[in-house]
């Protein structure tokens, strides 16, 4: 989000100049003559994702993700504050009056709006951003509005609606992750030898599992209320 609002040696730390094919990164300008030292960049980039994913696991969904950075940190916690929702959402602990679904909704908009003019940031500038915005109509500059609108409603829908959907579905990244990891990685699993046969404590009680027999998951489902995307770990 800060990126094309801070600078670096006097330039944006990202600026991606299509219609000047000029493209900064972090104080380096690249011209089109440049194309292979911005093709490595963007090829170490990459790789660089698959190999922390192969080291570290889904460490980039966890705490990387623009998706996962907003939903968690900004859009679930003004629903909390709001709607009166505990854990990832659910439904409210009491009835919830019009006005607050209004006002959530709204600040949502406000949000997104900043957001998609960020994002338009990245390829105009923030000087060219401020001066449309300050001293000029949308229909002077038709395709930025245009870009702004549909990127705000793209937001709207996908972080009040489609939500979790979006790393479930949509997200490619998050499909052929799985290839990248081995038994090496660090990752979050479900041990079903220690777990297994899983049943509520007082039911293990009752019915007197011998040790050997019992597994250690009491089937609270703790850990499918608490994921996000609300997948079943032990699946």
């Amino acid at each position: 989000t800060l990126l094309p609002w801070t600078t670096v040696a006097g330039k944006p730390t990202v600026l991606l100049d299509i219609a000047n094919r000029r493209f900064t990164f972090f104080g380096f300008t690249f011209l089109p003559t440049d194309t292979v030292l911005l093709a490595l960049l963007v090829l170490g980039t990459f790789l660089s994702i698959f190999f922390i994913t192969a080291v570290f696991g889904r460490v980039w969904c966890g705490w990387g993700c623009p998706q996962t950075v907003y939903m968690e940190f900004v859009f679930r916690p003004i629903q909390r504050v709001l709607m009166g929702r505990a854990g990832v959402g659910g439904k409210p602990t009491k009835p919830v009056p019009g006005w607050r679904y209004a006002l959530l909704y709204a600040v949502y908009l406000v949000i997104c709006v900043h957001l998609a003019n960020t994002f338009l940031a990245y390829f105009v500038g923030v000087e060219n951003l401020n001066r449309w915005i300050s001293t000029s109509a949308p229909w002077e500059h038709p395709g930025p509005f245009a870009l702004v609108a549909f990127v705000t409603g793209l937001m709207m829908f996908d972080f009040a609606y489609w939500r979790e959907q979006m790393c479930i579905i949509g997200c490619p990244y998050g499909r052929f992750q799985s290839v990248l990891l081995d038994r090496h990685s660090l990752i979050v699993s479900y041990d079903h030898r220690r777990g297994e046969p899983r049943a509520p404590l007082q039911r293990k009680r009752d019915i007197a599992l011998p040790q050997a027999a019992a597994g250690d998951c009491v089937d609270c489902t703790m850990c499918v209320q608490v994921c996000p995307t609300g997948i079943d770990i032990r699946e």
